[in-house]
């Protein structure tokens, strides 16, 4: 009589976690595998709106696809770290070596995008503009006209000789030429200590953002250095027989020196876009009148508006006059990227200027 096989309560017990294991793995799978559809197929709707294919892979982690993407040769031997397309570079921008990978990619879709996602309305009588200098001192290579006495190397505190002139002048024109509703502050933020100025000038952007809600664009006027001591003036162009100082916007990401980043971040792709946009018009005045927008790590009160910009009107090496004539572009610019022809336009009443108009 054959013996009867008898199945216990324990080899029943173990099919059963088995069973509970296996259709626990294939949840798993079934959802990843969802996650990866949804994912590719997000990517597949940004291509069709414009994005590229290269940004796409790079987005999802794919460096090497999106060096195979990329070519339109036959397969070939895996490329070497120094060989991968990483960082990612833009023309006519220089990014700070800190800058993450996710912001250059999220810089790479402003430029491919055709239109702007922030609007710039200057019109109107109330405030739409503050001007301001974190650096409240700083100077330019003195001339006969321009000669004053230094405070400390490459700065004065006397305002009509510093960078506090090319404000006002940048201030003048906005409100007298194209009607544009303007504030400058003069305010000295350096004191007591200058490498924490921006903890200053922040407070001024916020006391300005409380009182006149209007203002959506905050300009930070500066002076480049072009080194610690320069023996002549150098590095300007010549537009209609008058020496112009180069420009360049910075744009800051928040991200930090050290990677762990600020709490409040600024809206760095509509700053970028902005700059972007007036670097572009300025351009083709003459090529040469800006330099690459810079983009750094670091925040420079630029999370106070998604219209935030920071420029550098010429450096140490430029004369006073020759930043003076660049500010006539640059309020050019300006008013052309916010939708002003002419001050016809807006009948804007120009608000009180802090500083005596400078010669």
């Amino acid at each position: 009589m054959p013996q009867r096989r008898i199945r216990t309560r324990a080899s029943s017990l173990g099919a059963f976690k088995w069973n509970r294991q296996s259709k626990a793995k294939a949840a798993v799978l079934f959802a990843a595998f969802l996650c990866a559809v949804a994912l590719f197929a997000q990517s597949a709707f940004r291509i069709a709106s414009g994005s590229t294919i290269e940004a796409e892979l790079l987005s999802l982690g794919f460096p090497l696809l999106y060096s195979a993407a990329g070519s339109s040769e036959e397969a070939q031997e895996p490329p070497s770290e120094a060989e991968l397309p990483s960082p990612i570079r833009i023309d006519r921008v220089d990014i700070d070596a800190g800058v993450s990978e996710s912001v250059r990619i999220e810089l790479l879709r402003v430029e491919e995008s055709e239109t702007p996602d922030t609007p710039v309305d200057l019109s109107g009588s109330a405030p739409r503009i503050l001007i301001y200098h974190t650096h409240t001192t700083e100077a330019y290579f003195p001339t006969s006209q321009y000669d004053y006495t230094p405070t400390s190397a490459w700065r004065t505190e006397d305002n009509t000789m510093n960078i506090v002139t090319v404000g006002e002048r940048l201030a003048e024109l906005l409100r007298d030429r194209y009607g544009i509703s303007v504030i400058h502050d003069t305010t000295d933020h350096e004191p007591p200590k200058l490498s924490t100025a921006y903890s200053r000038s922040v407070e001024t952007m916020e006391k300005y953002k409380e009182e006149y809600p209007s203002i959506t664009m905050f300009i930070d006027v500066h002076r480049d250095a072009y080194g610690n001591d320069p023996q002549e003036v150098t590095d300007y162009i010549t537009i209609d027989g008058k020496e112009v100082a180069r420009m360049m916007f910075v744009v800051g990401t928040g991200e930090g020196a050290t990677g762990t980043g600020f709490g409040e971040k600024p809206d760095f792709t509509a700053n970028y876009a902005l700059a972007k946009r007036i670097t572009e018009y300025l351009s083709g005045i003459d090529e040469q009148l800006m330099r690459n927008i810079r983009v750094k790590t670091g925040r420079y009160n630029q999370h106070i508006s998604n219209q935030c910009l920071l420029v550098e009107v010429g450096h140490n090496a430029n004369t006073l006059e020759q930043a003076l004539n660049a500010v006539e572009y640059l309020a050019e610019a300006i008013a052309r990227v916010g939708g002003i022809d002419s001050a016809v336009e807006t009948g804007a009443s120009p608000v009180e200027s802090a500083l005596p108009l400078t010669p």
